[in-house]
């Protein structure tokens, strides 16, 4: 099984949104301004860059592999600057940008060496990474383990965790500035997790098996539409990196 891209791309944006509380830890963390170079690496459709750029009016960038996901993040907004590059080739100058992220992006990069060094090079000096993704403790969290199991066995093999991410960021030259850590409060489950489901708008979807994606998207369905369904917030993990 794998994971068709530039078939997700064409529903992507109806189910998966700029997270609001990720790009206020962004502007609580750093001072953007207009000159500030800002990259989001593995942009997709672009809603980080787009949400970024309208709140900041930097500099920002997006680098996506992705044709498909690329011509939808084009569309959103024309200050941003999208172009198609990969973890081995960012089609930038040395020492560019002022600061890059990455949201949800790092367990689809095959090899993280050549990420972090690829990134380390357009990085200015004194510029800064964050990659916000989920430590396998988190993953194991996830509410929605009950109805999709291999979910998290499947993520836990893609997902490095954390302890890994900054080995491998050292290695190439970072210096790890810290790690915040996001637990959520309780919230409800609403339909548009549902729609998020059937639309197979988290890449681990396409990985487990059929069988067992139905029978958790039934009882899921079930769960929901009886109101009884009240789950921790998503959580998340931030890794802050400097050069």
């Amino acid at each position: 099984m794998g994971i068709d891209y530039e078939k997700i791309s064409k529903n992507y944006d109806s189910v998966r949104y700029a997270n609001q509380s990720t790009i206020s830890v962004f502007l609580q963390n750093l001072h953007i301004t207009e000159a500030t170079k800002v990259l989001d690496f593995g942009c997709g459709t672009g809603n980080y860059a787009d949400t970024l750029q309208k709140a900041t009016h930097a500099q920002v960038f997006g680098v996506e592999p992705s044709d498909g996901m690329r011509e939808k993040a084009v569309s959103k907004n024309s200050s941003v600057v999208f172009s198609k590059g990969n973890h081995g080739h960012i089609p930038f100058e040395d020492n560019f940008f002022d600061f890059v992220y990455m949201t949800d992006v790092i367990h689809h990069i095959p090899d993280l060496g050549v990420m972090f060094r690829e990134l380390f090079r357009v990085l200015k000096k004194e510029g800064f990474l964050c990659i916000v993704t989920q430590s396998h403790e988190q993953i194991d969290k996830r509410f929605y383990v009950k109805y999709f199991p291999t979910t998290a066995i499947v993520d836990k093999h893609r997902y490095p965790d954390i302890p890994v991410i900054i080995g491998d960021a050292v290695k190439a030259g970072f210096s790890h500035i810290r790690t915040n850590v996001k637990e959520g409060g309780i919230t409800k489950v609403q339909s548009d997790f549902v729609e998020l489901a059937r639309a197979k708008g988290y890449s681990m979807f396409h990985l487990i098996p059929e069988e067992e994606y139905q029978k958790g998207l039934t009882e899921l369905e079930k769960d929901v539409m009886t109101d009884a369904l009240f789950v921790p917030d998503s959580s998340g993990t931030l890794v802050w990196l400097g050069k």
